[in-house]
């Protein structure tokens, strides 16, 4: 009799244990970031894993296998999240249940068991079942896929008129342009009443976009090579030709999310129960009703279900994907989920009324649905929250400012009339429109109504100021029945990287082909570098020199034919020492790589003696000091990941004799017992004096499957050099010189912590010789500290605390001396307010004023003004090159369109600066104090332009 899972787990389960019983290997789901495939931001098909299998560069030990694989689609070709909310089946993470045959079984068998399961297991009514199959293609020199017809007929119980002929863009699969392909046959299930049934046939629905009639199974017949091939009457069009495989391939996948809502009788995936702890909690967070209170066709309820669906389909993509050691960044796909997170919270503020972070409130209930199948997520969860919550709390700082500029940009594309009159909109125009007129503006916003669009000047300003992604931007606007200019928006794009290319210069390998090289040997194609193992070379020769530039700025440049000397890269800065041609000895200044790889000497000058025997030999003492701060920082990493988790990747390091430097992903700042615990366990390490365990000349796939840390985005040989300090610390793939072992490194101190870019923090550090000197000047500072104080009764810190509240309370002194010196003058100010209509706006100078000053002055002046009143004072520092503003209108004038964070800004342009704040009380400030006069003096005419 059929059993019908009852619940997602249950399903997933039955899928697994179904095809044990057939003899398949149940295997993980890999990460979901890949691991060994540089062309996929993420695995984003169940096939990803075994694609070597497939392209025949790697091997199983079995020939069978089931998995339920994550997956995230969300860039190029497969990318869903633009669907995602707005209706009930597009997902940005999903599980793919799938099937796999390595040269073992093929069609008769998965068409056999495919139907055992969904229609003998699982019940599902086959009279609502409909599978498609490959009708040919000419162009592929195929014929019909009778074969797949005829087992659906012999080896099911399917109606023959539910077996569908399909175009190769439905029913033909390729990897890519060549490589194993072939015929797919997918499974599609009605899930209409009986009476649409009847009117309508389920055949004329299947592969037609109709959300009722939908593919839940897709079975993949992996037997062809493509190729391409020159078309035989000669022209230009590459003809695809197709090869018989010796080894035939089954790859199947069902959509888990679907397959729920399908066993569990829902019309929607969020329904199912995979969805429904996450939507009550997102719903008790925001302070909702429960989602399916809200009905869709409402705008209120659409909005609310739509922001719903996205925010836990969202969470469940970023949760997956931290679990799986990506994190949102600004690059690659750190981006993507950057991306991800801020639509969800964008929807969260303004659709669900969430204006705190909140993402991390969801993750228990997620954790609780999804952990018992994949514990990485209760494992991380922790870490997860403080990732998103960072996240959240930094985009929440521009959100509403974005928000805010968005909203009056789309106010204004209908009716651009009135625009001058709105000081906000155009203060906000202003900075989108760099160096354009107000008239320029008008007219732009006027055209872009005219096609419907948001200015790409606009999106541009969003992206660069506010943080809001292009395609966040164009939801905003779709909402609006609008699109953005996303033409316009890449061209100032495009500019801002050349800006950032300039502003950045020149590196040697751009100018590496200015000047040609004098050869004096034959070039090998492969320079020795024997550096791992010794110092100095005898009997080297010159290959080629050159000279580029002149006079005081040439440089000189070296190749020999083999050389100890290591070349710049991983972090690792070059060696330098010295070159010994005949009797002519000069010093080597840095080495680098050149265009080519080859290693470059930087010289001070070129030999004479070009033919002769060189004698090359690195300054020693520097490079032991290198390989102290390089093995140093292979301990730093450990330490790191050890103590603040897996989420910890290198993003980028420099190694020097005297110091070394270290960029890894992390949300926020280090604290001190973190920094304490990272210092003190390097120097652990170093004290166990842990061997090096050097491999050269690996495989790549081996060094991987050891453990070796590979930084993404870095490309590898075929094979790599693996540097291990005990397998259990530290494994990674790395090309620098270090020390024979960690207790060489000596002493290791953390020197300072910070942060570079979103995510990513820097910390620097000291080893050896270079730790003890900082050690020695901070000593030598804290007794010149104890040197200041004729007693010390308490200790130093007590003294200059002592000190520290002394300093404190005469600023205080100062500050009250100063506003009771702005007080006296206060009434002057008042009685010389200028009239403007039925208000008075005083105004008035106050030197050496702070800000707190001027806004207690401007509050006060509010208060003794009562009504019909308007404060603008300020302060202007020539030598600090900034002048202060601070303004107040009272209650009255502020019902009548006086706002005190629109005057102020107003009159900060003046100052050269903007500023802001509460309609009754606003600040600002600038970089132009000779400019004070004059918005002290406009001060009367912009509060007569608010009056209108």
């Amino acid at each position: 009799m059929p059993s019908r899972p009852q619940t997602a787990n249950e399903t997933r389960q039955a899928f697994l244990d179904f095809f044990r019983e057939k003899g398949h290997e149940i295997v993980p789901s890999a990460p979901i970031v890949p691991q060994n495939d540089p062309t996929l931001l993420f695995i984003n098909a169940g096939m990803n894993p075994f694609k070597d299998v497939f392209l025949g560069t790697g091997a199983r030990p079995y020939v069978r296998a089931a998995d339920t694989q994550k997956c995230l689609r969300v860039s190029g070709k497969h990318n869903d999240l633009d669907e995602v909310g707005l209706d009930t089946y597009h997902h940005t993470f999903f599980e793919m249940l799938g099937n796999w045959s390595f040269g073992d079984y093929f069609k008769k068998e998965a068409i056999a068991w495919a139907w055992e399961l969904l229609v003998d297991r699982w019940g599902l009514d086959p009279d609502r079942l409909y599978v498609t199959v490959h009708e040919g293609d000419e162009a592929l020199g195929l014929g019909p896929d009778a074969e797949a017809a005829g087992l659906w007929t012999s080896e099911t119980g399917i109606d023959a008129a539910h077996i569908l002929y399909q175009p190769s863009k439905d029913n033909f699969w390729m990897m890519g342009e060549t490589g194993p392909c072939g015929p797919c046959s997918e499974i599609h299930i009605d899930l209409r009443d009986d009476q649409e049934r009847v009117t309508v046939p389920g055949q004329q629905l299947v592969n037609g976009d109709d959300p009722r009639v939908m593919e839940i199974w897709n079975l993949v017949f992996i037997q062809f090579d493509a190729a391409k091939a020159v078309s035989a009457d000669g022209g230009d069009e590459e003809l695809t030709t197709l090869t018989p495989l010796d080894a035939k391939h089954i790859d199947t996948g069902m959509g888990f999310e679907r397959i729920c809502a399908v066993l569990q009788g829902k019309r929607s995936n969020y329904d199912t129960d995979l969805f429904a702890p996450l939507l009550a909690a997102l719903a008790e967070r925001a302070g909702l009703e429960a989602y399916d209170a809200y009905d869709e066709s409402s705008e209120e309820g659409k909005r609310v279900r739509v922001a719903m669906r996205v925010v836990a389909d969202h969470v469940r993509t970023l949760a997956v994907a931290i679990a799986d050691g990506a994190l949102p960044g600004n690059t690659g796909r750190g981006y993507v989920l950057r991306r991800i997170l801020r639509r969800a919270v964008r929807y969260g503020y303004q659709s669900l009324g969430l204006r705190e972070p909140f993402l991390a409130d969801l993750l228990p209930a997620l954790a609780d649905e999804m952990g018992e199948a994949f514990p990485e997520l209760v494992e991380s969860q922790s870490t997860a929250a403080k990732i998103v919550t960072a996240e959240e709390e930094s985009f929440l700082k521009t959100l509403a400012g974005g928000i805010e500029l968005f909203e009056s940009v789309s106010a204004h594309l209908g009716d651009a009339s009135g625009l001058a009159e709105d000081r906000a909109a155009v203060d906000l125009l202003e900075k989108a429109y760099v160096g354009k007129t107000l008239e320029d503006i008008v007219e732009d916003l006027r055209a872009r109504a005219a096609a419907g669009a948001v200015p790409g000047e606009v999106a541009f300003l969003l992206h660069d100021t506010y943080g809001f992604p292009v395609d966040l931007t164009a939801v905003m606007a779709r909402e609006r029945g609008l699109t953005v200019d996303e033409n316009r928006f890449e061209e100032l794009m495009a500019e801002q990287r050349e800006r950032a290319r300039a502003a950045a210069g020149f590196t040697m390998g751009e100018t590496e082909e200015v000047d040609l090289w004098d050869a004096t040997a034959d070039t090998p194609k492969e320079v020795a570098f024997v550096g791992y193992d010794r110092l100095t070379v005898e009997g080297a020769r010159v290959l080629k020199t050159r000279t580029v530039g002149e006079g005081d700025d040439a440089r000189h440049e070296l190749v020999l034919d083999q050389t100890p000397f290591y070349a710049e890269s991983g972090g690792q800065i070059g060696d330098t020492g010295t070159l010994t041609v005949g009797d002519d000895e000069i010093a080597v200044l840095d080495t680098v790589k050149g265009a080519d790889g080859e290693i470059v000497h930087l010289v001070e000058r070129l030999p004479e003696a070009v033919d002769a025997d060189v004698t090359a030999a690195v300054d020693a003492d520097r490079r032991q000091r290198i390989m102290r701060h390089h093995t140093a920082t292979h301990l730093l990493h450990a330490a790191l990941r050890e103590t603040l988790g897996t989420h910890v990747q290198q993003k980028g390091s420099l190694v020097a004799p005297d110091r070394l430097r270290f960029d890894f992903s992390h949300f926020e700042r280090l604290t001190d017992d973190e920094r304490r615990a990272i210092e003190a366990r390097v120097n652990e390490l170093v004290l166990r004096n842990i061997p090096k365990d050097e491999q050269r000349d690996v495989p790549l796939d081996e060094a991987r499957a050891q453990g070796a840390m590979a930084l993404f985005g870095e490309k590898y040989g075929e094979r790599v050099r693996v540097i291990t300090f005990d397998p259990e610390v530290s494994v990674e793939l790395c090309g620098g010189t270090h020390l024979a072992s960690t207790g060489e490194v000596g002493l290791f101190k953390l020197t300072s912590e910070g942060s570079v870019a979103s995510g990513v923090r820097r910390v620097e550090a000291v080893a050896g010789e270079a730790a003890l000197a900082w050690l020695s000047g901070e000593l030598d500072e804290l007794e010149a500290a104890r040197g200041a104080f004729n007693q010390l009764p308490d200790g130093l810190a007590a003294a200059v605390g002592g000190l520290q509240d002394e300093v404190k309370a005469l600023q205080g002194e100062v500050a009250d001396l100063r506003h009771q010196q702005a007080a006296a003058g206060l009434d002057q100010f008042l009685a010389e307010a200028e009239t403007v209509g039925d208000a008075r706006v005083a105004t008035g100078a106050i030197p050496g004023a702070d800000m707190d000053t001027l806004r207690g002055l401007a509050e006060t002046a509010r208060n003794r003004m009562g009504t019909g009143g308007v404060a603008v004072f300020g302060a202007a520092d020539p030598e600090a090159g900034k002048a202060t503003l601070a303004a107040s209108v009272t209650d009255d004038l502020v019902a009548r369109g006086v706002q005190a964070g629109k005057l102020v800004g107003a009159l900060a342009k003046r100052v050269g600066g903007g500023g802001g704040g509460r309609p009754t009380l606003a600040t600002a400030g600038g970089k132009n104090p000779d400019g004070l006069g004059d918005a002290l003096a406009a001060a009367a005419d912009e509060v007569r332009a608010l009056l209108g």
